[in-house]
């Protein structure tokens, strides 16, 4: 799997894991990860990690969690949600075919040539020559690949799923590098605007969330050029 994809963990500080933890708003079955969050992080300091891999790697396996348990004197159940809650910094791969308002033929032929997810087309989009020789060797109009290139780009941050990413496309900040520069007010009025037009979809979002995506936005990896 094409790691440049997501966040680089081994460049994410646990030490800045642990205050955005501390400011977060959390799941009921995840408030337990702000338990003794303090105590807790000195003792994963004290095993030696300083940043989100190594934490993943130490906790890689249910077997390994265990230990990492029994070593410590870290509760399990604990270790597990904490496990579970980097890796949701790591958003899965979104089939194309779920994006409004892409051209149906260029989804086929890509699915043809077996590009079916986000993740896929991530790995032949990444220079403008790579995205000419793709729509070249399947017959896509080139406006098709980089539009799906710029969903495929602003799916990658949390929290941002297919029609997100489209109301954010049309507002114009089209790739992870705009989102990650925008101003949540100015934005989330466009937001709204392009959503009550166009009518992507009925489900409520609120300046917050997208203030939320675009600090996220901040951290993923400006791997696509433009």
């Amino acid at each position: 799997m094409n790691e440049d994809y997501y966040l680089d963990f081994q460049r994410y500080p646990l030490e800045t894991w642990k205050g955005e933890l501390k400011e977060s708003k959390l799941l009921p079955s995840r408030q337990i990860l702000k338990e003794d969050l303090e105590a807790r992080f000195k003792v994963l300091k004290e095993q030696g990690i300083s940043n989100l891999q190594e934490l993943m790697d130490a906790l890689k396996t249910p077997g390994k969690a265990r230990d990492f348990a029994s070593q410590t004197g870290l509760p399990e159940d604990y270790l597990l949600v904490l496990r579970r809650e980097v890796m949701s910094l790591k958003p899965g791969p979104v089939n194309l075919s779920k994006f409004p308002g892409v051209n149906a033929g260029a989804i086929k032929k890509l699915e043809e040539a077996g590009i079916k997810t986000t993740l896929h087309l991530f790995r032949r989009v990444k220079t403008p020559q790579n995205r000419e020789e793709l729509a070249d060797e399947l017959g896509v109009p080139r406006e098709d690949i980089l539009e799906l290139t710029q969903l495929t780009d602003l799916s990658r941050v949390k929290w941002v799923g297919p029609v997100f990413a489209r109301i954010i496309l049309d507002s114009g900040t089209n790739t992870v590098e705009k989102l990650s520069k925008a101003k949540s007010g100015p934005l989330y009025g466009r937001l709204l605007d392009i959503n009550q037009e166009k009518g992507y979809t009925k489900a409520r979002f609120v300046e917050s969330d997208l203030s939320l995506c675009i600090e996220f936005a901040k951290k993923v990896p400006i791997i696509i050029e433009y």
